[in-house]
């Protein structure tokens, strides 16, 4: 296994940018180099650090999965039809996270594997990459998360925009080495009538980016999956 993560070298950001810039999104497969993608696939697997993220409105939480587990049957189901309920109406999400930027700057999980992943994306190199790709070379620094989607979870549509983070594109390294297009879970994209333009579905060593703001939603993980959903993804700030 390699000592750092690396993009893959066949990677060209400036002709890749033409169609980033153009379009507005753009998927990248084979984006790592294998040993890179193999590796922080791994990290993924192994992490015990998850927490159910969802809201209420304006108000965000993150629940240890430890404390999610050990609620009383009746206890979680009546927050799962909660949530539920409010995403009839309004923006909701639900799905499992480590949030790695934030851990770092508290000082939590000291060693995690995974705080390599903020450590590399923020980079010069990396930053320059991203700079590259987007057109904007005003982007400063990069946040980083890791998700995982299973059964049940879902994010609906938004566009990213952001009151006190300048947010110039969002981007996503999907891991997910096994999928099914029946199983949901995509990243989709939609035009001002709710029609989806484009939808990317879950895949293994494939960046996914695009500029903000822009309509779009993680489509609900239907309840059949045979896998979960699993991906590093963050945004580039100005």
């Amino acid at each position: 296994m390699p000592d750092k993560i690396e993009i893959n070298p066949a990677v060209d950001p400036v002709e890749l940018g033409k169609e980033l810039q153009h379009f507005g999104r753009l998927q990248i497969k084979n984006f790592l180099t294998e040993d890179s993608a193999e590796m922080m696939h791994r990290w993924l697997l192994e992490n015990k650090s998850w927490y159910l993220a969802y809201n209420d409105g304006d108000n965000f939480y993150e629940s240890p999965m430890a404390d999610i587990q050990q609620a009383p049957a009746d206890q979680r189901k009546q927050m799962m039809n909660n949530i539920y309920q409010r995403a009839t109406k309004q923006f909701q999400y639900l799905f499992i996270q480590y949030y790695i930027t934030q851990a770092i700057k508290l000082g939590e999980d000291e060693g995690h594997p995974m705080h390599q992943v903020h450590d590399w994306i923020n980079e010069q190199s990396n930053l320059d990459f991203m700079r590259t790709l987007t057109g904007e070379s005003a982007i400063q620094k990069a946040d980083s998360y890791a998700s995982c989607y299973s059964p049940g979870h879902f994010l609906t549509q938004h566009e990213d925009h952001h009151e006190t983070h300048d947010r110039v594109a969002a981007y996503v390294i999907s891991m997910t080495k096994t999928w099914d297009v029946n199983w949901g879970g995509h990243l989709a994209f939609y035009d001002e009538l709710g029609n989806i333009e484009q939808a990317f579905i879950p895949s293994f060593n494939c960046l996914n980016i695009f500029l903000i703001p822009q309509r779009h939603a993680v489509q609900s993980v239907a309840p059949f999956a045979g896998a979960n959903r699993i991906s590093y993804l963050g945004w580039l700030h100005r």
